[in-house]
């Protein structure tokens, strides 16, 4: 029987043994990156960063292991996809699961929030699909999409089970069809507009074999001090910043994203930051750069690693960001 661990800690052991069965070398991963094997002692700081995604990614290139998400979801003790996902699988049924997890859609651990909507008579849970996503993300954006199946399995009590998954990227062809095969074990369809798990609507209204009422309660109450804890004696820029730093450990954070968190439009959204005199392109790029500085000093990594994670489509610009500071 295997220990209870935190989430984090889940996570990086269900990589580590992964690993160990595909016959990689984690910690050599780590030197060629510049990272300190060490890290590996700490879940809570390694997971939640883009640091872990770099790992991901210099796995799947380094080994042609395509894949890799895959293997590491089977080896999780249970789904781990954040608060939000938590609740989703404690409520009494998938359709009031669902709503609560739409309250707290910024807690999402993955590279953009689960929303949902309805098709005829199929229920369908995506997420936004973005060009860092399928180019820059594609292992932890597989890796949330693995979790998000395997939650809704969980929570089915085999009385009904996702009848079709998209995929934003191309289809991998060869064995990888297989392993994904294997893994979902139903329709596949790709190079799609949104990632997305599709449900026979019924499945809206069956019960939720996981469901806790009171340890959801509970839940809530705590994440709801959380919150007030977090926002407390924090005005609008200072409640963006911090949203847009949370999701700056998974992804990124776009404009009509950050105003979904906000629960404003974007018009709203840039109106308050008009009365600040910044924009929010300024906005990202101060978060960015604040990250920035939080992987140099605390994880000691290379700046190029740094800046290749955190701006890969302009880097030179986030260079820059960083040398004014010195």
């Amino acid at each position: 029987m295997k220990h209870i661990l935190t989430q984090d800690g889940d996570i990086l052991n269900a990589l580590e043994e992964a690993c160990n069965a595909l016959g990689i070398d984690l910690k050599d991963t780590m030197h060629k990156l510049g990272l300190s094997p060490s890290l590996l002692l700490a879940p809570g700081k390694l997971v939640p960063s883009l640091l872990f995604g770099c790992i991901l990614e210099a796995i799947a290139r380094d080994y042609h292991c395509h894949d890799l998400a895959l293997h590491v979801a089977r080896k999780l003790q249970a789904p781990q996809l954040g608060l939000a996902a938590r609740l989703m699988s404690l409520s009494t049924t998938l359709r009031s699961g669902l709503d609560k997890a739409h309250l707290y859609s910024a807690f999402y651990q993955d590279t953009s929030h689960w929303q949902h909507k309805i098709d005829n008579d199929q229920l369908i849970l995506f997420k936004t699909s973005t060009r860092s996503n399928c180019e820059h993300w594609r292992q932890r954006n597989l890796f949330g999409i693995a979790q998000m199946f395997m939650l809704l399995k969980n929570m089915s009590g085999r009385l009904w089970r996702p009848s079709k998954i998209s995929f934003s990227s191309k289809s991998l062809g060869g064995r990888f069809s297989d392993t994904f095969q294997q893994f979902f074990q139903c329709e596949l369809a790709f190079e799609q507009a949104y990632d997305a798990i599709h449900i026979p609507i019924d499945a809206l209204e069956f019960s939720v074999a996981t469901c806790d009422v009171n340890l959801m309660r509970g839940m809530e109450t705590q994440i709801k001090i959380l919150q007030q804890g977090l926002q407390e004696n924090r005005d609008f820029i200072g409640r963006a910043r911090l949203i847009i730093d949370q999701r700056l450990s998974f992804a990124g954070c776009s404009q009509n994203e950050l105003a979904f968190y906000m629960a404003v439009t974007e018009d709203q959204l840039n109106a308050e930051l008009a009365k600040s005199n910044i924009s929010f392109e300024l906005l990202l790029e101060q978060q960015i750069a604040e990250k920035a500085r939080y992987y140099l000093s605390e994880f000691k990594a290379p700046h190029k690693l740094i800046v290749s994670a955190l701006m890969p489509d302009n880097e030179a610009r986030l260079t820059a960001l960083l040398k004014a500071d010195i």
